[in-house]
């Protein structure tokens, strides 16, 4: 069962990347990861270091490591960031390197962003991971085994003090490749599809100590989409305890402010498909760190 979970991945890959992208339990802590114009909405320098371990125990499951790092330039109505990105499942490794620009602009009593991500995603196979059933189904040894392709992303968000809202599109430019060269490519053409992703998120403050914060994410491909409602309660401004409903999986994540600069969290999700009889859940941890510049002040909460 194993190793051809880790064949369908492959074919799925080929014939799509729309759903290809990895997928993140603790978005709300990165989230420019999922929108480039929150860069340098933090008002500090801000990174943040994640890795997430998929249907653990099952044998070419996703297994992710992500860096992000964004800041405000000293005309404060800008942001930049880049984020590297290593990502494998199955036979397939994907890194991505990315730098974003943001502009600000005030609104109302908040302010909307317009973001720019561009960058590069190098996808490498490993054909000699895959076991066929089927030896006439085996991949060409003449096949190519590693690929570059550029990606353009785009991104608006709104957000003031207790409230955010945004959109966001990524691959544009729907790249494409040929997994094999020289052979028939009609069944073998590799296409990235443009992502529309929905993010809104509200602070209701409790009192002095206790904040309830609530946020929806929610992401559209060619071929299908997923919801993610989460709600989770901030203790003195201290501790975080959260619960997520996505499609097919539910969430349980935490947040501890060590201090003022540095933060950590976790998430475990439990998977409700039938791929939860062959593992054991995905696990996500991340590590994120705050640094002033321009004489800017970390705030503390951060409830964004």
């Amino acid at each position: 069962m194993k190793k051809i979970f880790a064949i369908v991945i492959l074919f799925t890959a080929v014939k799509s990347f729309a759903q290809q992208d990895p997928q993140y339990s603790l978005y709300m802590f990165n989230p420019m990861g999922v929108n480039p114009g929150y860069a340098g909405s933090r008002e500090v320098l801000s990174a943040v270091l994640v890795h997430r371990s998929q249907w653990i125990g099952l044998e070419g499951a996703p297994v992710t490591q992500t860096l992000a790092i964004n800041s405000p330039l000293k005309n404060k109505n800008m942001g930049v960031g880049m984020q590297i990105v290593n990502d494998n499942i199955g036979p397939r490794t994907t890194q991505t390197l990315t730098a974003t620009y943001a502009y600000r602009i005030k609104l109302g009593e908040g302010k909307l962003a317009f973001g720019l991500r561009g960058g590069i995603l190098n996808y490498h196979y490993n054909w000699d991971k895959i076991e066929y059933r089927d030896q006439e189904d085996a991949i060409p040894t003449t096949a190519e085994e590693s690929f570059i392709i550029p990606t353009f992303d785009f991104g608006m968000y709104f957000y003031a003090r207790t409230m955010y809202v945004g959109i966001a599109a990524d691959h544009l430019n729907t790249a494409s490749f040929h997994l094999l060269n020289n052979i028939d490519t009609t069944n073998s053409n590799a296409r990235q599809y443009a992502n529309i992703t929905t993010t809104l998120g509200k602070a209701f403050i409790i009192n002095d100590n206790l904040v309830l914060k609530t946020s929806v994410l929610m992401r559209a491909t060619k071929t299908a989409g997923n919801i993610d409602l989460n709600a989770s309660l901030l203790i003195k401004d201290r501790i975080l305890f959260g619960l997520t409903l996505r499609t097919n999986a539910l969430v349980v994540l935490t947040e501890i402010n060590l201090s003022k600069n540095l933060r950590m969290g976790i998430a475990y999700d439990y998977d409700g498909t039938e791929l939860s009889k062959y593992n054991s859940g995905s696990l996500e941890i991340f590590l994120g760190y705050d640094l002033g510049l321009f004489k800017s002040k970390v705030v503390s909460p951060r409830y964004f």
